[in-house]
């Protein structure tokens, strides 16, 4: 059977929404559309990897192009080319709205999960799981745990948190892209009143977490197959102003791994964290669920300025940026070298498309035995009103 990629990057917000007929915001679109070819950086290679397309002549053109200068070996196709065949299909992540759309393109029935079955996961990715996944992990690994997080279904409650810890952050059950994190900053403001209450009345309860002098991002990439979970490799990322993704370090596991654990106090809690994680999310994640899942975490400092890990700040219960980067650095970097892949948004195509000549004509791309050495290379293909890229830029170490 042939393996077909989604990138559905609106799938969180699907999720939060909770049912079919979802429509996602316009950038929203717009970035699905941009980035509808990153799966191909992650995707099979064994030549069977067909990636949904709205745009295939082009993005025919683009993948041959890829192909001769990098190897990929991925095709595109149109949705209503979907129901000619049978598929195990690879979203970014399953949501009702996604099962739904592909059903209405007359996908077999048989090819996807269940209306149950996506459920059960929209249930398995609220953030509570992350509250008794610290929990367990606390039963198997002796270190200082922060504070968890604490569930509320009141703005009452909001504020009371508030008083107790300043500048907490509150956060929706689903959420994603930033969209679902507020930090309270005036409780009393009517902005804030008015979204907290709507994230209780669209999805039942709110997050209340306290904030942590936080020194770095990363997190741990997992995938689920068969009923086991195995450890993939490191993500180190920062994330802009609105929490969304901005870029990420492309860089042997290694590399990942010492940069790390050499800025936290106890670098030995990492590989014990991995190890734990493997076994928690064997029996918790595993058994409804095949696929990615990054646990995004924080390296943070205490009130005595040490460094401390928290190993769950979020799950996602899909494909990441982290879990591309992982990719990139397994089959397309060459030994010796790292890059950063972005995700760049532009105000106009002509703007998009100076930034990549300029980047081009000052870094061109340089390549050792069909990996990449150094140097800019756009990830995506360009079409002409294109405003977001996925880039990736290289140097040697």
């Amino acid at each position: 059977m042939v393996n077909t990629y989604i990138f559905n990057p609106e799938h969180d917000l699907a999720m939060a929404y909770g049912t079919e007929g979802y429509t996602a915001p316009p950038l929203a679109q717009l970035l699905r559309r941009d980035l509808q070819m990153l799966p191909a950086w992650y995707c099979t290679t064994d030549g069977s990897a067909d990636i949904l397309s709205q745009n295939v002549a082009d993005d025919a053109l683009w993948l041959q192009q890829m192909r001769q200068l990098m190897g990929l070996a991925a095709s595109p196709v149109a949705i209503n080319k979907l129901q000619c065949r049978h598929s195990i299909y690879h979203p970014w992540g399953w949501d009702l709205d996604l099962r739904g759309r592909l059903l209405n393109a007359c996908v077999a029935p048989g090819d996807l999960p269940s209306r149950q079955q996506v459920a059960d996961l929209q249930q398995l990715a609220h953030r509570r799981t992350g509250i008794k996944l610290l929990d367990m992990l606390a039963e198997k690994i002796d270190m200082e745990f922060p504070p968890r997080p604490v569930e509320v279904r009141s703005v009452y409650e909001i504020k009371h948190f508030n008083t107790l810890y300043p500048a907490c952050y509150i956060k929706a059950p689903w959420s994603g892209s930033g969209k679902g994190v507020y930090r309270v900053l005036d409780a009393d403001s009517r902005n804030f009143t008015t979204w907290a209450q709507g994230i209780i009345n669209r999805q039942g309860s709110i997050l209340c977490e306290v904030p942590l002098d936080k020194t770095m991002d990363f997190a741990m990439e997992f995938t689920c197959l068969n009923g086991i979970a195995r450890f993939a490799g490191y993500s180190i990322f920062t994330n802009d102003s609105h929490c969304s993704y901005d870029h990420g370090i492309v860089a042997p596991r290694l590399v990942l791994e010492q940069a790390i654990a050499s800025n936290l106090g106890q670098p030995e809690l990492i590989a014990a964290t991995r190890e734990a994680l493997c076994d928690i999310l064997t029996d918790l994640i595993a058994p409804h669920y095949n696929g990615c899942i990054g646990i995004d975490m924080m390296l943070y400092k205490d009130s005595d300025g040490l460094v401390k890990l928290n190993p769950c700040v979020e799950i996602n219960l899909r494909m990441t940026m982290g879990a591309v980067t992982v990719a990139i650095a397994n089959q397309y970097l060459a030994p010796g070298s790292m890059a950063t892949l972005s995700v760049s948004y532009y105000k106009s195509p002509d703007q998009l498309k100076a930034a990549i000549a300029a980047a081009t004509k000052v870094n061109p791309l340089q390549t050792a035995n069909g990996k990449i050495a150094s140097g800019f290379l756009q990830l995506t293909p360009i079409y002409p009103d294109s405003r977001f890229l996925a880039h990736l830029t290289a140097k040697t170490h």
